[in-house]
């Protein structure tokens, strides 16, 4: 995921616009009504905070998923033929934690392979997990961006808050606002 590269960086631009897609779903007004005791408050039924109005389905999390890991194993290989070159020695297991750009990248194609796994199992994946996984799609969308481009705003992004300011779409960015670091939520 280089950015020089004009592929590469179309793709970054779609997960960037898929990370404000994600962003603008929030809500923290709606609930969800359980039946069960709440464990503070003693009462009948409890509430639970959606995260995530619409959630993506098990299959189209589970296939967008794919595709960035995918990405993030050619993004690996990338850096270990960068380190071969730069130091005539192989990436191995015993001095591929040296390097920061590997163990990154590496912690988050573990963890969206731990996503996958969950997603293909047999039985289907509730909405809670579904949500959980969804949240953390979105963190590592952020995270690898942020590597990538440095001057990347993506925390910037603060969609939940403008839907109870009165500016509702004046401070929603673009892609490139984002990418380029000129984006500022104030």
């Amino acid at each position: 995921m280089n950015p020089e590269i004009p592929e590469e960086r179309k793709y970054i631009e779609e997960l960037t616009q898929e990370y404000i897609y994600l962003c603008e779903e929030l809500s923290s007004k709606e609930r969800y009504k359980v039946e069960k005791k709440d464990i503070y408050n003693k009462g009948e039924t409890s509430e639970i905070k959606i995260v995530s109005k619409n959630l993506y389905t098990a299959k189209r999390l589970l296939k967008r998923i794919k595709v960035l890991y995918k990405a993030i194993q050619e993004e690996i290989t990338r850096i270990a033929v960068q380190y071969y070159l730069k130091n005539n020695k192989k990436l191995t297991i015993y001095n591929c934690f040296k390097s920061n750009k590997y163990y990154f990248y590496f912690q988050e194609s573990e963890q969206l392979s731990r996503f996958i796994n969950i997603l293909q199992e047999e039985e289907p994946v509730g909405k809670y997990k579904r949500q959980y996984i969804q949240k953390s799609y979105r963190s590592s969308i952020s995270f690898i961006i942020r590597k990538q481009i440095l001057i990347a705003n993506l925390f910037e992004l603060r969609p939940y808050s403008h839907t109870d300011s009165q500016h509702y779409f004046d401070k929603i960015p673009t892609v490139e606002q984002l990418i380029s670091g000129e984006y500022k939520y104030y």
